[in-house]
């Protein structure tokens, strides 16, 4: 088990995160253009419709349809509102539907909340579905968004675009957890300095409201990470603030973002406007995240009136922010010359690869076919500026005059005629984006594994350097060899075996460039990636259980009662404080263990009878005879991580359920079994039980994989078989075999993890009345 230093949270970045595939993916497919309904009280619209309500978030019940091709899904009692800033005076509304409003912790497919976007100011209704869409690509962690026809007691209120809310499940999706602070950003939102007192930030107040408003955490209200941030931005001189800066923030992503501003033509936020951005702090490294939002006034959206003479389409890239005001942000960061080279890296970058005519030109082709009828029939688009049909078509190709300065598709060639001509490119030093660490095994037998992001202009040599508890130096390649999983990718990946008793791993990485420029990670030479080796996860297993005690074994009060018997089978005391014990993978804290420790190559013994207010060995479930599972979860730091697991069919009276040796991978039934004690003692002469007689599911390899791995099984007689693929909370990810006969034999499957999100799974094979699961690790 991996257990994050508290000491240096400030760089360990996981991607192992519990995540299974969003569910919410349907919802922003723009293969199709979907349908939202919203049937409400007429007298409840008229409300929200009035003028003199304009400000007002009042949230009033309604029913949400959302339809998609032949399907169609519908939620009752949702909240309805307008949402928005000045939108909220034009007369093509923007609205806000609240899945959670009227019921407490209720989802629709993983989303709290749902944007709908009216686009008033774009006559093509589709800058911003084009900005969301280049985030996407480059792999920045900005909402998802696409096109829909929005329908209100039947009457269609005109073509809207969608666009994923920034909340907690937002971050639970993009950075593996919730937990750190979330600040909503408006104007005047500068990041100057106004002291020390995290108040000054809290109280900073503009049109009724917090310029920085905490969206998290709301009642502990502690604003002193933003005000230690601004802090630093103030004070750091430029030495620290080139060595430290990476410390508070996500200095790379922030750079991409800059890069689309430049290429989107993007004003309204914090470079130029001071408006429209979250910071959010990410507690599993302790850095700001940059997270950007409303891209409508992109693409030569502009009014001369905000400050004359500038064109977005021509504006110098290296000159791009606000000519008057002092924005602390951006205007360090490009101070530093590595970090201007590398802007300027990305800007050319994003052009080869995302931002140019022939990648664009397409894509809005493609989107305008499929949505263009709706936007004809859209009455609603022509209300605020009077754009008629010609109008919409027209914008595509040329500028309308007033705000709309550019065409669509003329903005695009002239930006990327204008940057290419003002790209200042200098060699930039290898940057390492992220690093994913992983160890397996038990004491004694460690493995660490590794994996750096790299982007770079060629391909690096890029070296761990571990300096605890051995000083080693460690080549990581991306040639698809060892656990590297694709040549060329720019993931680089090693592993290292540690064969003592170890109680942390620390390293950092370096990659130096063909022109001998190198890069670090950390950033800050005086500080280092190090992994404590907490309670071990894999040390602690379920050894044996009975769910059918008729005589076997009495507990304290008397009754005999089904048992599970947990074993540690290393060679150190384990205390079993924030492990638990639960017979359902939805519910993994179900039962919280004792603090009491298991003595090496010692047994516990856990009365699973439903009744714990027996004792503190005696769980609140009981198992069922019937078959089901067992799991094992430790509570770490920041998540909820899976220890072991057992899958078991039909019990049988007084016999239990046991690994074949203690800690072996296969089980067997006994006839006398070894509740507490060695499974050596146990016997089964019953054979036709003795489930491994029959099959066996093989560790996956590799493990841990990306993107995929091979699953083998061995049948000794002909059998039925399902192999399935579950999250750790127990829900099926993948069916790879469904029931299909199988005659004897070794067996092979490979499973393709697609879009799965990093993290440990379980993959279970059931054969009539047996199963068997296993786990595996995937690493993106």
């Amino acid at each position: 088990m991996k257990k994050i230093s508290t000491t240096c949270l400030l760089f360990l970045l996981f991607s192992f995160s519990l995540v299974a595939q969003n569910n919410s993916d349907w919802l922003f497919d723009d293969a199709i253009l979907p349908e939202v309904h919203i049937t409400i009280h007429q007298d409840s619209l008229d409300i929200i419709l009035d003028p003199e309500n304009i400000q007002s978030d009042h949230e009033f019940p309604a029913t949400f349809e959302f339809k998609k091709g032949t399907e169609s899904e519908i939620v009752e009692n949702i909240g309805f509102r307008l949402r928005g800033n000045t939108s909220r005076h034009s007369n093509k509304k923007s609205f806000k539907v609240s899945f959670n409003t009227f019921e407490s912790g209720r989802q629709y497919r993983d989303l709290d909340k749902m944007n709908l976007n009216g686009e008033h100011n774009d006559p093509s209704i589709i800058r911003s579905k084009l900005s969301w869409d280049i985030f996407q690509e480059i792999g920045f962690s900005a909402p998802r968004a696409n096109h829909v026809k929005l329908y209100i007691n039947g009457d269609y209120y005109g073509l809207y675009i969608n666009v994923e809310h920034i909340d907690d499940e937002f971050l639970q999706d993009r950075f593996g957890t919730d937990a750190g602070n979330l600040y909503k950003c408006l104007y005047p939102a500068d990041l100057t300095y106004r002291g020390t007192d995290p108040v000054a930030y809290r109280d900073f107040m503009a049109n009724g409201r917090r310029v920085y408003e905490l969206k998290t955490n709301e009642d502990e209200d502690n604003y002193a990470d933003l005000a230690y941030l601004i802090s630093f931005l103030e004070n750091a001189s430029d030495q620290d603030f080139e060595q430290k800066i990476e410390d508070y923030l996500n200095v790379d992503g922030v750079l991409q973002w800059m890069a689309v501003d430049i290429l989107t033509g993007m004003w309204d936020d914090y470079w130029f406007n001071k408006n429209n951005y979250y910071l959010y702090n990410n507690p599993v490294d302790n850095r700001f995240e940059f997270i950007p939002y409303d891209y409508d006034n992109t693409f030569g959206i502009w009014w001369d009136g905000i400050y004359p003479g500038i064109d977005w389409a021509t504006r110098d890239i290296n000159q791009w922010g606000h000519p008057d005001d002092d924005l602390p942000l951006t205007r360090r960061i490009l101070e530093v010359e590595e970090y201007h080279n590398r802007l300027n890296f990305y800007v050319d970058k994003i052009m080869d690869e995302v931002f140019n005519e022939t990648i664009l030109f397409s894509s809005i082709d493609r989107l305008k076919a499929m949505v263009e009828e709706a936007a004809e029939e859209d009455v609603y688009r022509t209300l605020d500026y009077g754009y008629t049909i010609e109008d919409y078509h027209n914008s595509f190709d040329e500028a309308l005059g007033d705000h709309v300065k550019h065409g669509l598709k003329p903005y695009i060639t002239t930006r990327t005629n204008s940057a290419a001509g003002q790209l200042q490119l200098e060699n930039i030093k290898p940057v390492i984006r992220k690093v994913n660490s992983e160890t397996t095994g038990n004491q004694g037998n460690i493995t660490l594994t590794i994996q750096a992001v790299i982007v770079d202009e060629d391909a690096p040599e890029v070296y761990a350097y571990i300096t605890h508890p051995s000083v080693q130096e460690i080549l990581l390649v991306d040639d698809g060899t060892g656990v590297d999983s694709e040549a060329g990718d720019g993931i680089y990946s090693t592993s290292v075996n540690f064969e003592e008793q170890i109680d942390a791993i620390t390293f950092h990485i370096e990659a130096t460039d063909s022109q001998n420029k190198t890069g670090r990670f950390p950033n800050n030479p005086s500080r280092s990636l190090t992994i404590e080796m907490a309670p071990i996860l894999n040390t602690i297993l379920i050894n044996e259980f009975m769910a059918d005690n008729e005589s076997i074994i009495q507990d304290d009060f008397g009754d005999f009662e089904d048992w599970i018997e947990l074993y540690n089978p290393t060679n150190n005391a384990v205390n079993l404080k924030n492990y638990f014990l639960t017979d359902d993978f939805s519910d993994q804290k179900k039962w919280a263990l004792p603090d009491t420790t298991i003595q090496p190559g010692g047994f516990l013994l856990i009365w699973a009878d439903n009744d714990d207010e027996e004792g503190s060995l005696h769980t609140n479930f009981g198992l069922n005879n019937d078959g089901e599972e067992i799991g094992l979860y430790y509570q770490d730091v920041l998540e909820v991580l899976l220890v072991d697991t057992v899958s078991f069919g039909e019990q049988f009276d007084d016999m239990s359920f046991g690994r074949e040796a203690d800690g072996a991978d296969t089980f067997m039934f006994f006839d006398i079994p070894t509740p507490g004690t060695s499974n050596a003692g146990a016997t089964s002469i019953r054979d036709d039980l003795s489930t491994p007689q029959s099959v066996e599911l093989h560790q996956n390899y590799p493990n841990p994989f990306n993107p995929s791995t091979i699953i083998s099984y061995t049948l000794t007689n002909q059998s039925t078989v399902t192999l399935q693929v579950f999250d750790i909370m127990g829900r099926e990810v993948a069916t790879l075999i469904n029931g299909e006969r199988k005659a004897a034999g070794v067996y092979q499957i490979t499973f393709d993890a697609g879009k799965l999100a990093s993290g440990v799974y379980m993959y279970r094979i059931s054969t009539g009345s047996f199963t068997q699961t296993r786990k595996l690790s995937l690493i993106k």
